[in-house]
């Protein structure tokens, strides 16, 4: 008898594990050409927030990082990188993470990063499918999210540069 349960039963966890699967990789692709969520995230330096709509006109690529992801300290340089070199053209990059203000000051004055790192709320992160660090949103200048990458291998920071190139 145990036996014959565990046949009957194994088609569906086979079926079960492939639905997790695809849950699993749908992450922020699903925006992919649609207006980009509003968010409304708060600089170090005040309370003041800012807004998405506030960079209508500009390519914008959103990091979803944290101050301890290793990943996230990977892909830093490339991300300051891009903010360097194209921001001139129109490109604007921000760093978002819901990690507590005194954390993240802190992390920004030992690594002296070349973008702006915002606090939003983890509802951001949710909005944005960010379910993975560092999550990487690419949205053209009239608001519509045109790429979304999860990671940090050199496939992504070519696929990443790849968007910003075609939008500027």
């Amino acid at each position: 008898m145990p036996r014959t349960f565990a046949k009957r039963l194994w088609p569906f966890l086979v079926a079960l594990l492939l639905g997790v699967a695809s849950v699993a990789q749908a992450g922020p692709t699903e925006l992919i050409g649609a207006m980009a969520p509003a968010i409304r995230a708060r600089p170090l330096e005040n309370d003041h927030a800012i807004e998405l709509e506030a960079y209508r006109g500009r390519v914008v690529v959103l990091a979803f990082v944290a101050t301890w992801c290793g990943a996230c300290r990977r892909m830093a340089p490339t991300l300051d990188a891009l903010q360097r070199e194209h921001q001139a053209a129109g490109l604007t990059v921000l760093g978002l993470t819901h990690e507590p203000r005194d954390r993240i000051r802190a992390h920004v004055a030992r690594r002296e990063p070349q973008i702006p790192w915002l606090q939003c709320t983890g509802h951001t992160a949710v909005e944005y499918g960010a379910d993975a660090l560092p999550t990487l949103v690419v949205i053209d200048r009239q608001g519509r999210v045109r790429a979304a990458y999860q990671g940090a291998t050199d496939d992504v920071v070519h696929r990443l540069r790849r968007s910003v190139a075609a939008l500027l």
